[in-house]
């Protein structure tokens, strides 16, 4: 699959993911078959389907928010059975250069 910050992200707001078909399947991400793709009006496509699923969920949010309420209580109960734990140990340090 591949690795983003979303997980992290997703314990501090509650957090969706909207998995949309913009390419081939078996299109390796991070390469040049994928990044050709995305001109392709199959990806175009796929994008646009992307953006009404997310415009159309704000929408939603905005109307009737006790949806928003009911998402905002079902993330707080879940922090709360399960609290985040950063996957790094304490004595790791990143390398930042300084």
């Amino acid at each position: 699959m591949g690795s983003t910050d979303v997980g992290d992200v997703s314990w501090a707001v509650p957090t969706v993911q909207a998995w949309v078909a913009t390419c081939a399947i078996g299109t390796p991400f991070h390469s040049w078959q994928l990044t050709v793709q995305g001109k392709a009006p199959a990806a175009h496509k796929g994008m646009v389907h992307a953006a009404k699923i997310m415009a159309t969920t704000a929408r939603d949010l905005f109307e009737r928010p006790e949806l928003l309420a009911a998402a905002k209580a079902e993330h707080t109960a879940h922090r709360a059975r399960e609290p985040y734990r950063c996957p790094m140990p304490d004595e790791v340090v990143p390398p930042i250069p300084v």
